[in-house]
């Protein structure tokens, strides 16, 4: 029965798909040509930006792809985007042009991506974001399939006005700073006001953005260390012994466990707490869905409102770069090969989607944080100022390559069980360094399983240059 109802889904999908790619009957509608004009279908399930690229789209159609006989059908899916596309590409009716999906490294091998080396006139842009490649996003196999643009690193969201409250005319520094404030605010309205707070129901998100993305800039590399090619969570004790004090001084926000990441938005937002961290995306959480004071607070010259900062580090005087999460975006149909009149445009497209033009005009309405900061230099001020101080605040940042953890099976509790044990309390603060230690242990153990098994290659996990350009000043 089970089987029956999955055969049934992917009937329905694959009907949908096949109506979509053949609606209207025309053949620009199924990405032909027509009166000398090319269609280029580019699917994506990006509603945040929607909004900008359909007025980027509509300024391209009316310039540049009138000019060049290029016509651009963007249309933009919801939740059921990943199922879309997978039956789409399993069915030969995928667009020109999408954004990634699960699964893509198998559509790679099975010849359904097109190399960007085949693609007319976009050599510059390929030259542009080369520094940021990553393996198995962009490149598969040793070649370019598409192009990483944008990313996100971490900093703290802090409440400028319990923060002046208890003596403080600047955000903390360093950690020590950061622990003494978060203390601090913590005893301005006991059991209402908190310091800090960490969302273990935001998992495993919690264990990279609030821990592993908050100390690699004082630690001076991941979780795992792509240069030693192990795991080195032992590294992080200090940071998890500070975490783990103000949690015994009662400065983090209760139930924890509990605790979702727009849970804890919404309280940072109604002034219960000091500090949260996360992603640049929490600028527009703080302005759209969970308004700061009630949305009248978001300007910097508001004494009683919110602002960013970059992330405190453990000495000053050692810092390491700010790590990066990326990944590719837009790929492209290995069937466009077949087409000489779409294979020669569609560059046009590219640019159109991955160009500087798009990536400034991303970062200024809010919604990309471009990994070039020449793109961020020249970019017009973004209306929200917490977003352009996000993006001006890390100017030596490293983007991170792939992580083998998901490839893994290592004996007893995974890392994400063994941290929230530590958060919690269920770790004592003397036995941090010990329980992380073991964590090495079995997670190297079974790294090498997945090695020597053919799991993974260790050439995809090795970076030998990766410790020296974390440590770039």
């Amino acid at each position: 029965m089970k089987m029956k109802r999955v055969l049934s889904i992917g009937l329905v999908l694959l009907l949908a798909v096949a109506a979509m790619a053949t609606a209207g009957g025309g053949a620009a509608k199924s990405g032909g040509t027509t009166g000398g004009v090319t269609t280029i279908r580019v699917w994506s399930n990006d509603a945040h930006n929607k909004l900008l690229y359909d007025q980027l789209v509509e300024k391209f159609n009316a310039g540049i792809g009138a000019q060049q006989g290029v016509k651009v059908e963007y249309t933009v899916y919801g939740a059921d985007y990943d199922q879309v596309m997978n039956v789409a590409l399993s069915s030969g009716k995928e667009p020109e042009m999408f954004k990634g999906v699960s699964n893509l490294g198998n559509f790679q091998r099975e010849g359904k991506l097109l190399p960007w080396k085949e693609i007319p006139g976009i050599d510059d842009i390929l030259k542009n974001q080369e520094p940021f490649h990553l393996v198995d996003s962009s490149i598969f196999q040793g070649e370019i399939y598409t192009v990483c643009t944008a990313g996100w690193s971490t900093g703290f969201h802090y409440n400028k006005s319990l923060l002046q409250r208890v003596g403080y005319s600047a955000p903390p520094k360093t950690w020590a700073e950061f622990e003494d404030a978060a203390i601090k605010i913590s005893k301005l309205e006991p059991g209402k006001i908190y310091g800090y707070a960490i969302p273990l129901a935001f998992a495993p998100g919690f264990r990279e953005w609030m821990l592993e993305m908050a100390a690699a800039p004082s630690v001076g590399h991941m979780y795992y260390n792509h240069t030693q090619v192990k795991y080195q969570f032992a590294d992080f004790t200090p940071y998890l012994e500070m975490i783990s004090r103000l949690r015994e001084a009662k400065a983090i926000f209760p139930g924890m466990e509990n605790l979702t990441d727009d849970q804890m938005r919404a309280h940072f937002a109604d002034g219960n707490i000091g500090f949260i961290l996360g992603g640049g995306w929490n600028v527009g959480v703080l302005y759209d869905q969970f308004p700061f004071g009630g949305g009248t607070t978001g300007s910097p010259a508001n004494a009683l409102g919110w602002d960013y900062a970059s992330l405190p580090v453990q000495n000053s005087n050692q810092t390491f770069a700010v790590p990066v999460f990326s990944g590719g975006d837009k790929y492209v149909s290995a069937q466009v090969r077949n087409d000489k009149d779409k294979l020669a445009k569609i560059g046009h497209v590219i640019r159109l989607f991955e160009g500087d033009e798009i990536q400034a005009e991303s970062f200024t309405a809010g919604y990309g944080m471009p990994l070039r900061g020449d793109i961020v230099a020249k970019a017009a001020p973004a209306a929200r100022p917490q977003w352009s101080a996000y993006g001006q605040s890390s100017p030596i940042a490293i983007v991170v390559p792939p992580m083998p953890h998901d490839f893994l099976a290592p004996e007893g509790a995974d890392m994400t069980a063994v941290l929230s044990q530590i958060l919690t309390g269920q770790v004592a603060i003397a036995n941090i360094r010990a329980a992380l230690t073991d964590l090495d242990r079995r997670y190297n153990a079974a790294l090498e399983q997945a090695f020597q098994r053919g799991v993974i290659k260790r050439e995809d996990y090795t970076n030998p240059n990766l410790e020296a350009l974390f440590r770039r000043k």
